[in-house]
């Protein structure tokens, strides 16, 4: 169930409001060709909360699959969990405003504002769960008219290897079971394949063809993109990696900085090779100060060390 709203919810105030984030941009592109970019969040009505160590302990052995029991009690009982969707949108004449690139994925963007496109309310569970989620078959290279990935170098990779994983998962007609066909028929000329599921016709698999009534929709071709330059082997430029790291950090209250910091240091303190951890050590100092001394003390490392090597560090 889709309920259609909009609002404009303005500037978020801290980092808090960027929980649920989406990694990748997008770019959305209208009727006349316009292009924005865009990120897409979902936020919980039922609100966020967390377990901690002990807490984990106690209620996994208790009840190790108590999520999906709440999670399908809640709906038994008509308490339909619900989620907002939010977008922020970028024009792309502002990317090269930051000191950080907006299409890095481990960045957000804390200055646009959201706006609230629906709300989408669960309130069933699958008849079949095999059928129904097994059998689902998502890759962010699955995408309606009007949406479509932006240059974003992860998102570019995970276009190819998400659909790659799921062909080899289910099948190269996975895009024909009923889960996954769209509710308006497809008409294209792929062709047989195993487990060829839909009736075809004819023996042309290929376009375009003088033998077929079949054309392509124009409408429907992605935007166009001018590049100048030359391929390259490079990482990002602009990658300010510390200071949203550190602006995350300092928008958490005192307990969540606290549990934050336990459960770094749970695995951090494991690590027995000295360079390593005092490098990561450095990258939480970096961030911010607080932050990495706090660490550095629960896994007994050396701050001195730490301060050194987060003194080498840039932006």
């Amino acid at each position: 169930m889709l309920t259609q709203v909009y609002s404009d919810l303005g500037t978020p105030a801290s980092y808090r409001k960027m929980d649920g984030n989406g990694v990748h941009a997008f770019k959305m592109v209208n009727a006349e060709g316009d292009v924005n970019y865009v990120k897409f969040q979902w936020r919980s009505n039922q609100g966020v909360e967390n377990l901690d160590m002990d807490q984990v302990r106690e209620v996994q052995g208790r009840d190790f699959n108590h999520l999906t029991n709440d999670l399908y009690g809640a709906i038994k009982e008509g308490d339909f969990p619900s989620w907002d969707l939010y977008v922020q949108v970028k024009s792309p004449d502002t990317l090269g405003d930051y000191d950080y690139h907006p299409l890095d994925p481990t960045k957000v963007w804390p200055d646009v504002p959201f706006r609230k496109l629906g709300t989408m309310t669960l309130n069933a569970v699958p008849n079949n769960f095999f059928q129904v989620t097994e059998q689902s078959a998502f890759a962010p290279s699955r995408l309606i008219p009007g949406i479509e990935p932006s240059e974003d170098r992860l998102l570019q990779g995970r276009l190819f290897s998400y659909a790659d994983t799921q062909f080899h998962r289910l099948g190269a007609n996975n895009q024909e079971l009923p889960v996954n066909r769209p509710l308006n028929a497809a008409r294209n000329h792929n062709q047989d394949g195993f487990m060829s599921l839909i009736e075809q016709t004819g023996d042309v698999n290929y376009q375009p063809s003088r033998r077929l009534d079949l054309a392509e929709d124009a409408q429907h071709r992605q935007a166009p993109l001018a590049l100048s330059g030359t391929t390259q082997q490079r990482g990002i430029e602009r990658t300010q990696n510390f200071a949203q790291a550190g602006d995350f950090y300092r928008s958490l209250d005192a307990g969540e900085r606290a549990n934050l910091i336990r459960n770094l240091a749970a695995d951090l303190g494991q690590v027995e090779d000295d360079d390593i951890k005092h490098t990561m050590l450095s990258f939480f100092y970096k961030a911010d100060e607080e932050y990495g001394r706090r660490i550095t003390e629960a896994v007994d490392g050396n701050l001195r060390t730490v301060r050194s090597l987060a003194g080498r560090l840039s932006n």
